[in-house]
């Protein structure tokens, strides 16, 4: 396989562990310490973000279907609405309900978990972890219940990569260097600009004494003013 997922576990003797970062959107699969595979992922989007800690696989189900995301369909099956929430979108007359597809599917906390799903090239899950087909379906066979999964990352911080649609056998190895959010670019703009920026001048701050000659003074002057004259003193100098 292509850099962007591999996979080199066959024979390879560890403990498994799943590390899923959302920064950088891949999931790594270790056996003991040894990085045996790597595949990309598409984790939640900003309304649904993918939570992070430290879990492990709950189940696992080969042919699982959501109980709150999918479509609406009439009685040919044929979508009438789809990307709905049961929670918050009521059945339109004479549809049924049908849960998206979640083939593969390993829960992690809640019913989030990673399954097979299409990858965008961005987050765009309702928090789950989406994995190509090919890599869903090794981790399915190689990962048993109680497995330890780590999710780490902020999924902002993603760049944009070549979508990968259910089913296929290659997975190529496309990614821009392009950040899905342009809040780390201005970052930087600003940054360069402020350091483009000329320094402000110091604000001066004059002081005022008024002169009593029938006093000493400590400063020697070249000409005695005369008394009750005003004196402007900067403070820099």
């Amino acid at each position: 396989m292509s850099s962007r997922a591999w996979w080199k576990g066959d024979g390879v003797v560890g403990s498994p562990k799943i590390v899923i970062n959302l920064s950088t959107q891949r999931v790594q699969y270790y056996k003991g310490k040894e990085l045996v595979g790597v595949s990309p992922i598409s984790s939640g989007r900003e309304s649904h973000g993918t939570v992070t800690g430290s879990y492990s696989i709950l189940d696992k189900d080969i042919d699982h279907r959501s109980s709150l995301f999918g479509s609406y369909v009439d009685k040919e099956g044929n979508v009438v609405q789809g990307d709905v929430d049961t929670r918050t979108d009521p059945a339109p007359p004479g549809t049924k309900y049908m849960g998206a597809n979640m083939r593969y599917f390993m829960r992690i906390v809640g019913g989030i978990g990673m399954h097979e799903g299409y990858l965008p090239g961005y987050p765009a899950s309702h928090g789950c972890i989406r994995l190509p087909t090919k890599m869903a379906a090794i981790f399915f066979k190689e990962t048993p219940q109680g497995t330890p999964v780590q999710i780490i990352g902020e999924s902002s911080l993603a760049a944009t990569e070549s979508a990968i649609p259910i089913g296929v056998e290659t997975i190529p190895d496309v990614a821009s260097a392009e950040p899905k959010h342009a809040a780390k670019k201005a970052k930087i703009a600003s940054a360069a600009e402020v350091k483009s920026k000329p320094a402000a001048k110091p604000k001066t701050t004059v002081r005022r004494a008024v002169v009593d000659a029938s006093k000493p003074s400590w400063f020697k002057w070249t000409r005695r003013p005369p008394r009750g004259a005003t004196i402007y003193l900067n403070e820099n100098e």
